[in-house]
């Protein structure tokens, strides 16, 4: 793996890989033959065992807004080798008059030299899809909004951030109430002991820097994540007690 940044590149840098938690989530949600969409591909640190898992009769479309991390990510691709994969470099949304800015300032998930190329999931041609996965800080809610369609006919499994304690409550009803969808939280921690180099020194220690994200099954399916807590509702919180 090509990598960089403050957390996932320093990650593979340490410990030699990243948040592995997820990448076991997703071998229990996800078999061969199966079509993923992983939004906020990033530099393809849960693209490359995504397409690992659904394998050479799956598909992954990768979609990553920004270029530089995108560049990295075909990288990464072509390193291991990966022909099930379409890597997209677009800014998922409802339309082209959303806001680009993040949290951490105007450029930091669009490119400054570069025109936004910007792709409502609701256009991929698609034949299937099993699993939606969407990660990108704070603008879950719009992502999921240009891919209804696609979740109506699907009916995929949606893995989703939610580390936005404002954002959360319209993100959960919107998942819950108006796409039908039963959602647990599953924390994932960045730092494991048992990593890939055994390096044992957790370097944001004290801190225990998690991922949280959401699993969301269609409610239909009757289906219980075992040993994840369910969102019991919009005011829900991952650190409720």
């Amino acid at each position: 793996m090509l990598f960089s940044g403050p957390y996932i590149g320093k990650c593979f840098d340490l410990y030699g890989q990243y948040s592995e938690s997820e990448v076991a989530l997703m071998r229990a949600l996800l078999r061969a033959g199966d079509t993923v969409v992983d939004v906020g591909a990033n530099i393809g640190d849960l693209t490359i065992p995504l397409s690992r898992i659904v394998g050479e009769s799956g598909a992954v479309y990768a979609i990553e807004s920004h270029s530089e991390s995108f560049n990295i990510l075909c990288a990464n691709l072509a390193l291991n080798g990966i022909q099930n994969t379409r890597p997209i470099n677009a800014f998922v949304a409802t339309s082209n008059q959303v806001d680009t800015a993040g949290r951490r300032g105007k450029f930091v998930y669009v490119s400054e030299k570069w025109a936004t190329v910007f792709l409502a999931l609701d256009r991929l041609d698609m034949a299937a899809c099993h699993l939606i996965k969407v990660d990108v800080d704070g603008k879950e809610l719009d992502v999921l909004q240009s891919a209804e369609m696609q979740i109506e006919r699907f009916r995929p499994v949606l893995y989703v951030e939610n580390d936005s304690k404002d954002a959360s409550p319209a993100l959960i009803e919107f998942i819950s109430d108006k796409l039908g969808y039963d959602l647990y939280w599953h924390l994932a921690p960045i730092f494991e002991p048992n990593n890939f180099f055994g390096n044992p020194t957790n370097v944001w220690a004290p801190r225990d820097i998690v991922s949280v994200m959401m699993v969301g099954v269609p409610s239909e399916r009757k289906q219980q994540m075992q040993g994840l807590r369910r969102v019991s509702g919009a005011e829900d919180w991952w650190d409720a007690r």
